[in-house]
């Protein structure tokens, strides 16, 4: 890392699959399959139901997806499997399931997956189950979190993973903490790269993480002039809504 990188060299990252609205949602094993068929590597969100299910989406509680108000955490997998996302025949996928797609394939060592995990609570249980899922897995994964508590369990329990911080432009109130708040995170982690907001580009946080010589993804590219802009300086873009 730290060399100047061409086009050929990016890693591209289709955020929480190749999804297009509702009509191919989020998170799905369609979406996936669409960025499978484009040689993009796939970002996509984990959680865990109350009987220690690891399932592929995105938010705390099923309202924006599936119009129902209901946590992830408090349901039992067999629930969810009754739902659909948005309109659409699509289910909650369990990442066993997203594994073995992308496991199967031919070319799977074009593939990488950025497994983030979500909040979550009684932080040991579902990555336990991550680790041991993984243990037989053939392609190339990143653990990824927005969450201090989660990476730490990851450095205590499991000091050779790769691992990286998530972290985004805080809102104006909070701006003046904005760098401490990162070195914070930074240091009791030291995660191996970071994966931060497109409005940190350019920014101290991203100066110090290409001085720190880190691998460096940013997210979220949806227009080509951005991409553009910044390729040359980062290891991976994770994008959506846009062909690259």
């Amino acid at each position: 890392m730290g060399k100047k990188m061409n086009k050929s060299q990016i890693k591209l990252i289709a955020h929480r699959g190749l999804y297009k609205n509702k009509e191919i949602p989020e998170n799905s094993l369609l979406a996936f399959k669409k960025a499978i068929e484009k040689s993009y590597s796939i970002e996509l969100d984990i959680n865990i139901t109350k009987d220690n299910q690891i399932v592929v989406f995105h938010d705390e509680d099923l309202k924006r997806v599936c119009n129902v108000d209901k946590k992830i955490e408090e349901l039992d997998y067999i629930f969810l499997e009754n739902l659909t996302l948005f309109d659409t025949k699509e289910k909650i996928p369990l990442l066993k399931e997203v594994l073995s797609l992308v496991d199967s394939l031919d070319s799977k060592k074009d593939i990488s997956l950025i497994i983030e995990i979500k909040k979550h609570k009684n932080i040991g249980v579902l990555e336990k189950l991550l680790l041991k899922m993984l243990d037989s897995y053939e392609v190339e994964y990143f653990i990824c979190s927005f969450q201090t508590d989660i990476l730490s369990w990851f450095r205590k329990n499991k000091k050779d993973l790769k691992i990286g911080l998530i972290f985004e432009k805080l809102p104006k109130i909070f701006e003046k903490y904005e760098n401490l708040i990162f070195l914070y995170k930074y240091s009791k982690i030291k995660p191996d790269f970071v994966s931060l907001d497109y409005k940190l580009y350019e920014s101290k946080i991203f100066n110090f993480c290409k001085n720190k010589d880190l691998e460096i993804l940013i997210w979220t590219i949806r227009k080509n002039n951005q991409y553009d802009k910044i390729y040359t300086k980062i290891s991976g873009v994770i994008f959506e809504n846009i062909t690259l």
